[in-house]
């Protein structure tokens, strides 16, 4: 049992579920800040990076993650395809603002129909095939992709090798302070130096614009994606995951929503390729290999499959950790020659193992573990039917 027991519906459960959206914002609010420039953290003498570039990199993986926790987490159907979606997101987008001059925002509206139907059409084959072989046909969908970006017809879009350079900022109003808030920050006791020194530069500016708004497209992309859940439609897909037969015999038509899922989840690639191209201002076919879309399921596992909160910890864990990995030269215990060259990969790699031993679950798993131990949450009580008064 709990320590603290809240009921749903009572005024102190709405004061904890509001202390939780109060603090997450309050995170988003102090990165943007913080880490508007690049800094570091240190841990066992080891220097790990944190900006505000990589953190909005991290959103962009996360609305791509959580296109997957919709059609592998809640409708049971392995994608390894989601970075072809992704990076023709990012293509599509990055071509529209360099050479038609269409803002960020506007190309979704071409962006998010086309990855859509284009994922109604690759989920066909999920009709009739699942499971290893349906994940090899979705992990050869991502490894055509940076070929088809140096095809000869599709090079006046793409520009081939070289990649799509797009020259095109989203720069805050002039009437939004972020230069008065840094200076407030920068003055506040004991942490005031966190926030910097000075005013801030017009690209710093520029880049913490840019991180509040895709923050703001991805919650509403989670927000969507919540409320599909909660909808039938959403039990409906779950039903399939659970059990293709008896959701058959209940009447769910398997063929409309394994495609409509595999639309949902291309759609959202697609949003996560614009916000990925919006930030760093250039899409290369060199980022859109297949090991993009192994690092989705990476994440997706991690962070923890058929949840939505574990796209938010995928996101963060595929964008920070392989980096990270690289940068760590000191641990306890293991001899410094170990350490030097590209031992990234082998030490993502042992986490990796001990994560699904330790947290087969995911991150989120592991969490909801702890908060268990300190928070029961009760449902609603049901009210019952007013007895029947007796004449006498």
């Amino acid at each position: 049992m709990g320590k603290f027991q809240l009921t749903k519906g009572t005024s102190a459960y709405t004061i904890y579920k509001w202390a939780g959206i109060v603090l997450l914002l309050l995170i988003v609010f102090i990165a943007a800040f913080a880490f508007n420039d690049t800094g570091k953290i240190s841990v066992l003498d080891n220097d790990y990076k944190i900006g505000l570039t990589r953190i909005t990199k991290a959103i962009s993986f996360m609305v791509a993650i959580l296109g997957l926790q919709v059609v592998a987490g809640f409708t049971g159907q392995l994608s390894l395809g989601q970075g072809f979606f992704f990076g023709t997101g990012a293509y599509m987008s990055a071509y529209l603002v360099a050479d038609h001059q269409w803002p960020w925002f506007l190309t979704l509206v071409v962006v998010v129909p086309a990855c859509f139907v284009m994922g109604l059409l690759f989920g066909i084959p999920a009709l009739k095939i699942k499971g290893l072989y349906l994940a090899l046909v979705t992990l050869g969908l991502a490894a055509i992709f940076p070929s088809l970006i140096l095809l000869d017809v599709l090079e006046p879009y793409t520009n081939g090798a070289a990649g799509k350079i797009v020259d095109s900022d989203l720069l805050p109003p002039e009437w939004m302070p972020l230069d008065g808030i840094s200076t407030g920050l920068q003055r506040i006791p004991l942490v005031g130096r966190y926030f910097g020194d000075g005013d801030l530069s017009n690209k710093q500016e520029q880049r913490i614009w840019t991180f509040f708004l895709m923050a703001i497209l991805a919650a509403i992309c989670f927000k969507m994606v919540s409320n599909l859940v909660s909808s039938r439609p959403g039990r409906a897909i779950r039903a399939v995951r659970d059990n293709e037969t008896s959701a058959a015999v209940n009447g769910i038509g398997l063929s409309y929503h394994k495609t409509m899922s595999f639309g949902v989840a291309s759609a959202l690639g697609g949003v996560g390729g614009m916000i990925y191209v919006a930030e760093l201002g250039i899409a290369s076919q060199g980022d859109f290999t297949q090991l993009l879309s192994i690092l989705f399921i990476v994440g997706l596992v991690v962070g923890g499959v058929g949840t939505l909160s574990g796209a938010v910890i995928g996101g963060l864990v595929i964008a920070f950790v392989p980096e990270w990995a690289s940068s760590t030269q000191n641990l306890p215990g293991v001899p410094e020659r170990w350490l030097d060259g590209p031992t990234g990969g082998f030490i993502l790699g042992i986490g990796l193992i001990v994560l699904t031993f330790v947290l087969p679950g995911g991150i989120i798993s592991g969490v909801r573990k702890l908060k268990a131990r300190v928070v029961q949450v009760l449902p609603a009580p049901i009210p019952l039917p007013e007895a029947a008064s007796v004449e006498t």
